[in-house]
């Protein structure tokens, strides 16, 4: 819309001179400084009521440079003074203090350069960039919990199955050094089982657990029981017990916008807040076409504005918007 590249400093919010003055050794020095609109209007003889001259053995830690202080809260102006630097008739530093109104003044000069720059698309206007940040942290929040749960699962599988095949690759190495063979846990079990004179073995849950379930692991024939027991024989893997299900955390409630578009009266005015969050239908009665399409403010302002009163704003989709004490208490009426 608008072209800026006569501008030579487009990103910056005010451009830069070098000031040269000479210090108390009477050394010639050069300090680079912000031409900011008090610079200006100090050098004008009509704003010359809002400077006052600050002697220098009034220097105090409490006077803050003018473009510095244009950009504290109003909290932190308390008690500061705004100052802007000029040269002496010595060509020695000289402090001006600038009144409230010159910052007021330069806090309008800025916000319309910072309109200029969004016209010209060198600035993302703030509502615009709310929005973006808050659909990529939820796209980001998305996939890390996607990554999350994919890992926990990994993770649990592994505690349920890793300790199964340690123990039965130690039993066959153990089994192995003793025999020299390439016996396997399953064949020194099946041996035992056709030994004359050895009665079978009862292998406990541990013990099978121990092997892997399939007959793999260390195992000893045992001595003869008192008792009549039953052959066990090599018995197929116990499918390791399933990983506990990931928890899903309840999602706060929250309460979507929506209108009652069968009592609408085609009276614009929400459409005229926002195109793309609000639309007709094919009676030309509003509906909230997309929620995310603008700001919960616009929502709040389109229920004010409706002289049906059928549109409420519910809650908040983007909790990083800005100022949404304020819309949340006004948008209470319509909810």
């Amino acid at each position: 819309c608008v072209d800026l590249k006569g501008n030579p400093e487009i990103e910056a919010d005010w451009p830069t001179y070098e000031l040269k003055y000479k210090d108390d050794e009477g050394n010639e020095k050069v300090m680079e400084l912000p031409l900011t609109t008090a610079d200006w209007a100090a050098t004008e003889g009509r704003f010359k009521k809002h400077f006052r001259k600050i002697k220098r053995e009034e220097w105090q830690d409490d006077q803050v440079p003018f473009h510095e202080f244009v950009n504290l809260s109003k909290e932190e102006r308390q008690g500061k003074t705004p100052f802007i630097w000029m040269l002496g008739k010595d060509g020695r530093l000289e402090r001006m203090a600038c009144s409230m109104e010159m910052v007021a003044l330069a806090e309008d000069r800025l916000l319309f350069w910072d309109q200029l720059r969004e016209l010209a698309g060198y600035k993302v206007a703030p509502s615009v960039r709310q929005q973006i940040v808050y659909e990529l942290e939820e796209e980001f929040e998305k996939r890390a919990a996607a990554l999350r749960a994919e890992y926990e699962a990994k993770l649990a599988e592994l505690k349920a199955t890793y300790p199964q095949i340690i123990a039965r690759r130690m039993a066959e190495g153990l089994i192995n050094a003793s025999r020299g063979g390439a016996d396997t846990v399953a064949d020194v079990l099946k041996r035992a089982a056709t030994t004359p004179g050895l009665k079978p073995i009862t292998l406990t849950s541990e013990a099978l657990a121990l092997v892997g379930g399939d007959g793999g692991g260390g195992g000893v024939a045992a001595p003869p029981a008192p008792g009549p027991v039953a052959a066990v024989a090599a018995q197929p893997a116990a499918a390791p017990a399933a990983a506990p299900a990931a928890v899903v955390e309840e999602e706060e409630l929250v309460m979507e916008p929506y209108i009652e578009t069968a009592r609408c009266t085609s009276c614009n005015e929400c459409i005229n807040i926002n195109k793309k969050m609000f639309a007709y239908n094919e009676n030309k009665q509003a509906y909230i076409k997309d929620p995310k399409a603008g700001t919960y403010a616009e929502l709040v302002q389109a229920a004010e504005r409706c002289p049906a009163k059928i549109i409420h704003p519910g809650m908040p989709l983007n909790p990083k918007e800005r100022d949404l004490d304020k819309w949340i208490e006004r948008a209470k009426p319509f909810n």
